[in-house]
């Protein structure tokens, strides 16, 4: 690019950073509330790249600012009050607040760093090679193994017959491993090393616009202190052109200032369905100037490898994507599901089609919630209700029941569908009793911020529904509709005329038998409903006298639907002696009142007022 510059950064003779900028490049040291070494940040003058932690005093934090004048040259002003910048290996040095020109290509000193400057279009360095076509992504008819028809590597890439069945060995190893885990990205890194014979190997994947090493492998020679930062240089041009790249290095800067390390590199495109890319496979050799050995440059042979390995990857990450997908479903059918429903309906959707079956319908109710909320706050409610709300979703799941909805402080369950239940009203019923043997923990969990604690009301009923998804195409939402769930929420809404805790209707009762303690407690209209129902009241399994209660109270109901009303009254009377707080037995004593007062109005069904 016209009027860019290419930075390389080097550290005790080691490259450190690489990158191409279009604009002025301010360098410094790290700032208060600044990330570490080579993070850059996009202004709308100029671009600031740190090179030092805030702790490296021989470099200011604002130490040089350098811009491209033309092709050829570039302008370095010295930005620090104190600190002067060495420009050349003679001892010339530019004073804290001047600037100069240089031709390109030139090599600055800032501290311990130094960084050679190059023009974008009059590269000192040997440019980038690259494969003639685009990388294919994974899954098209170009795919995997890429190349290998026009390759022959045993005689163009030197490679044995024995290194090549090797190569393919590991090929095949990479692919293998994706099969459920991410063990491949290690191999791959492995076999840059290992195969293509590099110094390092890199699975350099894209996440949120950033490039992150999911993986490195290092060959025994080199040290941790010897691992070079990719080239961003290389990373962008695979982003751009979304090819294979290697690039091969001068060893020497210019006469009289060489290095003693500079590394070439090799990097493909790791690209997914769509061919974007979303990661490289990125490996660098290094030239050795002060071992007897200099490792050779990277050949064309050595970046089809990389490529093929790349595409392996590719391949890898696809599948591994496409099992997270399958995993995320499930995970979404057990937000709704138990896990093993779950996993019969990932093996058979149509278990969720739309069809009517004989279900039980569950409604909980939060009794005390305004109250609550209005002592909590918003942010102490939502966390509240969360609690509570997770308590008795286990109590759901826990009876093998589908959790369909919640609906403010309300949760909505189903048993029956979409799998068979036989047992679904017992399941129902079950579920029901433990939610009441939740409420005394919740409460204690709660009682430093909660003064009074909370309650529950229950509805209960089982009949005939249409089950299905009740949502729509962008939103799954599995549940029933019909005349039954209504009758289960009015049941819901009963119980706080009743003053007890859970009610279930006459079908529900007549599938539970003697299971479970209930007492009948009458028949009742409810809104939007005619048919009259007879509805229950179960109990908890542990609660005290609760038989010599049934007993009278079913008496008491006997009585009074026969009209005689002394009989009631006399038999409630006792009744509210020995169990004052009993809800049903103080409303079924006023009801008698009523009807002895005013034998018209009597009514053996009570029309209950509102939901």
């Amino acid at each position: 690019m016209a009027g860019g510059l290419r930075l390389r950064i080097y550290e005790s003779n080691r490259p450190v950073f690489s990158d191409e900028f279009s604009g002025p490049i301010e360098l410094g040291r790290q700032d208060k509330g600044e990330q570490g070494p080579f993070t850059l940040t996009s202004y709308p003058d100029k671009s600031r790249l740190v090179i030092a932690t805030h702790n490296e005093d021989s470099i200011s934090r604002k130490h040089a600012i350098l811009e491209a004048v033309g092709d050829t040259r570039v302008r370095i002003k010295n930005l620090s009050e104190t600190v002067p910048i060495r420009i050349s290996d003679d001892g010339v040095l530019l004073a804290p607040g001047a600037s100069s020109e240089f031709g390109l290509p030139w090599v600055v000193t800032l501290g311990r760093k130094t960084i050679r400057v190059l023009s974008a279009t009059q590269e000192g360095e040997k440019p980038l090679q690259t494969l003639n076509a685009a990388t294919a992504p994974p899954g098209s008819a170009t795919g995997i193994p890429p190349r290998l028809h026009s390759l022959n590597l045993a005689t163009e890439g030197g490679m044995s017959p024995e290194s090549v069945i090797r190569w393919l060995q590991t090929m095949m190893g990479v692919l293998q491993a994706a099969a459920g885990t991410t063990e491949f990205l290690e191999r791959a890194a492995n076999a840059v090393v290992d195969l293509v014979g590099l110094d390092t190997g890199r699975v350099m994947l894209r996440d949120g616009g950033n490039w992150k090493a999911d993986a490195l492998a290092t060959a025994p020679r080199i040290a941790p202190d010897q691992v070079s930062p990719p080239s961003r240089y290389v990373l962008r041009k695979i982003l751009e052109e979304r090819r294979t790249f290697w690039e091969v290095p001068e060893v020497s800067l210019s006469e009289g200032q060489s290095l003693d390390r500079v590394s070439a590199v090799v990097a493909a495109p790791i690209l997914n369905r769509a061919g974007e890319v979303i990661g490289a496979l990125y490996g660098d050799r290094n030239f050795e100037s002060s071992f007897s050995k200099i490792s050779g440059p990277i050949t064309m042979a050595e970046a089809m490898l990389v490529e093929v390995l790349a595409g392996g990857v590719a391949a890898g990450l696809e599948r591994v994507k496409q099992e997270k997908k399958a995993i995320k479903a499930e995970v979404l059918f057990e937000q709704f599901f138990t896990p093993e429903l779950a996993k019969q309906l990932l093996a058979n959707p149509d278990m969720l089609q739309s069809r009517e079956s004989e279900v039980t319908l569950l409604f909980c109710d939060i009794r005390g919630f305004s109250r609550i909320s209005e002592q909590l706050g918003p942010g102490s409610t939502m966390e509240w209700v969360n609690d509570v709300m997770g308590a008795l979703s286990d109590c759901v799941t826990a009876h093998d029941g589908v959790l369909v909805d919640y609906i403010g402080d309300e949760l909505l369950a189903m048993w029956g569908a979409p799998k068979s239940q036989p047992d679904h009203a017992l399941l129902a019923c079950r579920a029901a009793v433990d939610m009441l043997d939740v409420i005394p923990v919740l409460n204690e969990r709660w009682k430093s911020v909660i003064a009074n604690g909370f309650d529950l009301g229950i509805g209960i009923n089982t009949g005939p529904a249409q089950v299905g998804n009740t949502g729509t195409k962008r939103k799954f939402k599995y549940g029933p509709l019909g005349n039954s769930v209504n009758l289960a929420s009015r049941l819901q809404g009963a119980s706080k005329y009743f003053k007890t805790r859970i009610l279930v209707s006459g079908n529900t009762y007549n599938q539970i038998g003697c299971k479970i303690p209930a007492r009948k407690l009458g028949k009742i209209r409810v809104i939007n409903i005619q048919e009259a129902v007879e509805i229950y009241e179960l109990s908890s399994l542990n609660q005290p006298n609760w038989e010599p209660l049934r007993k009278g109270y079913e008496q008491a109901l006997e009585a009074f639907e026969a009209e005689n009303f002394s009989q009631a009254a006399r038999t409630l009377g006792i009744l509210q002696l020995e169990y004052p707080n009993d809800g049903p037995s103080l409303i079924l004593l006023s009801r008698v009142v009523n009807a002895k007062v005013d034998p018209a109005s009597y009514d053996a069904i009570w029309t209950l007022p509102s939901k």
